[in-house]
């Protein structure tokens, strides 16, 4: 059920007024992959990373994930993500989970531009490089596009 009266429809999205918003993933950077947080994936997701590393599954899932209400992908001591590198570079960034392939473009942070602007803060590729359309935007939060890395 809306929130809103039958007359009145849902505000638009802030980035349909702002003509897009911009985003690059900035070398050398994964600020987003330092900071506790759960990253969520599918069996197949954890089939797919493993190939890339070339382990096999089950051993993929005992050493990089976790169980928590759902399959995770575990966290090192400092909180960061398990699959950053010795030098904090991705290992599976080619076929990293949905999660990851559709930051910052996620509800939390597109839900004003105040949000988007707090998390600028944290993201030094946040108004930064390619300029993400409406449309581009909708898409890949719908998971069916892909923000493009380094």
């Amino acid at each position: 059920m809306s929130t809103y009266p039958d007359d009145e429809q849902a505000p638009e999205p802030f980035y349909y007024r702002e003509d897009g918003l911009c985003f690059s993933c900035q070398p050398n950077c994964a600020a987003c992959c330092k900071i506790p947080g759960r990253v969520e994936i599918t069996d197949e997701d954890a089939a797919r990373m493993a190939k890339h590393i070339g382990v096999k599954t089950d051993v993929f899932r005992k050493k990089y994930t976790r169980i928590k209400d759902q399959l995770l992908l575990k966290e090192r001591e400092d909180g960061s993500c398990v699959m950053l590198d010795k030098n904090d570079r991705c290992m599976v960034y080619a076929v990293r989970p949905p999660q990851c392939r559709t930051y910052p473009f996620w509800d939390e942070i597109l839900a004003n531009d105040f949000t988007w602007l707090l998390e600028k803060g944290f993201c030094p590729g946040i108004d930064v490089g390619k300029n993400y359309s409406p449309e581009e935007i909708d898409a890949i939060r719908k998971n069916q596009n892909q923000t493009e890395g380094y």
